[in-house]
């Protein structure tokens, strides 16, 4: 499959050189073979090959359907961007792979990174979507510090923060509840300062264990998301 994030509805467009020379040159399609087209939107087209140009080949739109969110469309992950950047590009890639619909970079007391290389992750992600064959690019928004998630809107989610420690009992799964919409929050390393937990309880976010083990944050986001694909 292939991605262009401005896909027509008909006619004849072309993709760009490096969707081209990945289709021609590494998958050796050719003139008048058909592929598959998607904008990440839910969009799906299936085209035929006009010109197989390894710089810009011109394809021509066979048909066109447009494909419903799945419960991917509930999930909203805040996360605190490792200090290793290869981490956080695995996380990406396995949460784009899974299904989710908004990721928000956020920035913590104890945060390692408050800067990522948009440009290259975005290309990760395209890159998990093609490979998944999911129609639906989650939204990745800018950093946004701890207040900053804890005050958005976010009326119409069940609200929980990833929390471990000797006094916290409530099990993510536990309350889990069918066709809802879900913002989680996953700190740092380090975790989330006792203030932290208390203020983001006071604005409605429930503390909640992923499971008995301490995770590392890329692995917990991923948790978290394949939780509720898992229980849905």
């Amino acid at each position: 499959m292939f991605f262009h994030p401005n896909l027509p509805n008909y006619g004849i467009f072309s993709l760009n050189e490096k969707e081209s020379y990945h289709c021609v040159k590494v998958l050796r399609y050719r003139n008048n073979s058909t592929i598959r087209v998607t904008d990440g939107k839910g969009k799906l087209a299936y085209c035929k090959i006009e010109d197989a140009s390894e710089k810009k080949i011109i394809i021509k739109i066979i048909k066109v359907s447009q494909h419903p969110k799945s419960i991917s469309k509930s999930i909203h992950i805040a996360i605190a961007p490792t200090k290793n950047n290869k981490r956080f590009e695995w996380f990406l890639e396995k949460s784009v792979e899974i299904g989710i619909n908004e990721i928000t970079p956020i920035t913590t007391k104890y945060s390692e990174r408050n800067e990522l290389n948009f440009k290259r992750l975005e290309k990760i992600m395209v890159s998990a979507l093609k490979q998944s064959k999911n129609l639906y690019m989650p939204n990745f928004n800018e950093f946004m510090n701890f207040n900053e998630f804890i005050n958005s809107n976010h009326q119409e989610y069940l609200k929980f923060i990833c929390h471990n420690d000797n006094t916290n009992k409530n099990y993510f799964k536990n309350e889990f509840i069918k066709n809802k919409k879900y913002a989680i929050m996953v700190g740092p390393e380090g975790g989330f300062t006792n203030e932290e937990i208390e203020i983001s309880k006071s604005n409605g976010f429930l503390p909640v264990l992923l499971g008995d083990s301490t995770y590392r944050t890329e692995t917990a986001g991923i948790i978290a998301c394949h939780t509720i694909h898992l229980l849905s």
